[in-house]
């Protein structure tokens, strides 16, 4: 839906989670800018129209706008969160930040595209999170970025091996970091 270029009100209701004859109620009374096709009963909605009606009745534009890629950050440096955060969320990704391992748990309801998993967390291995996730039937399809500081580079490409999809160690180049995540996004 992201992409169309004008809905029915069929569309509509379904999208604002109302039925037709109220959005055709909304049309008639001007509420709602919509036009009569020449020759029928049918009406249509442009995009810009609807976009701007359900923003000014606080009508979530989610499925009419391209969803941002998720990130899910794992890391209990607050530091580190706070550098993710500042990477990520100029650059137009909806990220989510926790602090433990247990809270990847986070993952099965956010759906992130991708996931940086700090490895040395102290409450729960970072393999013991990444393998849980893997687990997960609805995130076969999440990438899974590994950074640590505290392993040596040897440790690092025996992860890789594992179940993660990439390593970086820390500290690690800010522009790396984006860099890692694009083309873990692209694959």
């Amino acid at each position: 839906m992201h992409d169309k270029k004008g809905f029915t009100t069929g569309e509509v209701a379904e999208l604002c989670h109302v039925t037709i004859p109220t959005v055709i109620k909304w049309i008639e009374s001007s509420e709602l800018e919509g036009f009569k096709i020449p020759g029928s009963k049918n009406r249509r909605i442009t995009r810009e129209n609807l976009i701007k009606f359900m923003q000014k009745h606080n009508i979530p534009t989610d499925q009419l706008q391209k969803s941002r890629p998720k990130i899910l950050a794992v890391d209990d440096e607050e530091i580190i969160l706070e550098v993710f955060q500042g990477i990520f969320e100029e650059d137009s990704y909806d990220i989510r930040c926790v602090s433990r391992g247990f809270d990847a748990g986070l993952a099965k309801e956010f759906k992130p595209d991708v996931i940086i998993l700090d490895i040395c967390l102290p409450d729960m291995d970072g393999n013991t999170v990444c393998e849980y996730v893997r687990n997960m039937p609805e995130m076969k399809n999440v990438r899974i970025l590994g950074i640590s500081g505290n392993i040596t580079k040897k440790e690092l490409n025996e992860l890789k091996k594992k179940n993660f999809d990439d390593i970086l160690a820390k500290p690690f180049d800010n522009d790396l970091l984006f860099a890692k995540v694009e083309k873990l996004l692209r694959k």
